[in-house]
């Protein structure tokens, strides 16, 4: 547990091949749907901590 503490980077490595989706919408619809959603809901308000600015 300790060892893993000390890393200040991820195991994850991400692919270079992945960079041609970097601005290209992959779901369309789904991202339609979630435009609508927050439209009608907006986002939700959180508590302000000491920590967060």
């Amino acid at each position: 547990m300790k060892a893993t503490e000390k890393k200040k980077f991820p195991d994850v490595v991400i692919a270079p091949e992945l960079n041609k989706y970097d601005n290209v919408v992959l779901f369309p619809e789904k991202l339609a749907k979630a435009k609508e959603q927050l439209k009608k809901t907006g986002l939700p308000k959180l508590p302000c901590t000491k920590n967060s600015h």
